[in-house]
């Protein structure tokens, strides 16, 4: 059966007998590679009970029903797995991780700026949902990466913040890095950009209250950071 250049998709032929199998083939597989949002990636063995639809990069060594598909795109489609071999350049947004991934010289690969060799620049976010406990300050659990660097913080208050007339965040030996006098009442909020920096081991965010003591709230925090990978091994 003749099949597309670019997605390999099936095509019909001259006086084929049932031609809807093979429509339907193609349509499900454009649903499939159209836009794809993938589960999670570097899977190695296929999940127990996937849901009608889902997708998945696969990793390296994989076995049982995905053992010889490494580095697929893997669908569960009417009770079965169907593989689909992605070309260079393919791009997939990963829910599990919350950024999109690109298929360059054999692998799947985070990044915007990206080089053969496999050296890229990579764009992260780290969000944290923080409760703010009984206390003076409170560091955060996410941490600014090991030699990352840091463009900013952003914040917003969606408990109103108890104790304090105030709070700033910062780092340790740094209060008021990202910011300071920041209101306590729900959908008060910061932007910090700054000037960038790199930090060379892993540095929690901490927020101290100003004017008493925290009681209680919650803020949304992130830290917006670009990593450097290395080339690959040879």
């Amino acid at each position: 059966m003749s099949e597309t250049t670019n997605l390999s998709l099936p095509m019909l032929v001259a006086a084929q007998a049932q031609k809807h199998v093979t429509v339907n083939e193609t349509i499900q597989a454009l649903d499939v590679l159209v836009q794809p949002s993938v589960v999670s990636r570097i899977e190695y063995t296929p999940p127990v009970s996937p849901a009608d639809g889902a997708r998945y990069l696969i990793g390296e060594a994989a076995t049982d029903a995905w053992a010889g598909h490494d580095r697929k795109l893997a669908v569960w489609q009417d009770g079965a797995w169907r593989f689909h071999s992605p070309k260079e350049g393919w791009r997939a947004f990963v829910e599990a991780e919350g950024q999109s991934f690109t298929f360059a010289s054999g692998r799947w690969r985070p990044g915007f700026a990206m080089a053969p060799s496999g050296a890229a620049t990579i764009a992260d976010i780290l969000p944290e949902h923080h409760v703010l406990p009984a206390a003076a300050f409170s560091d955060t659990s996410i941490a600014i990466p090991a030699r990352s660097i840091l463009l900013g913080v952003t914040c917003l208050v969606t408990q109103e913040v108890t104790g304090p007339t105030s709070f700033s965040v910062g780092v340790d030996g740094d209060l008021h890095r990202f910011g300071n006098g920041i209101g306590t009442s729900i959908n008060s909020q910061f932007n910090a950009a700054v000037t960038p920096a790199a930090y060379t081991s892993d540095t929690p965010i901490r927020i101290t209250a100003s004017g008493g003591d925290f009681t209680g709230g919650v803020i949304q925090i992130a830290a917006h950071i670009l990593k450097l990978q290395i080339p690959d091994f040879v």
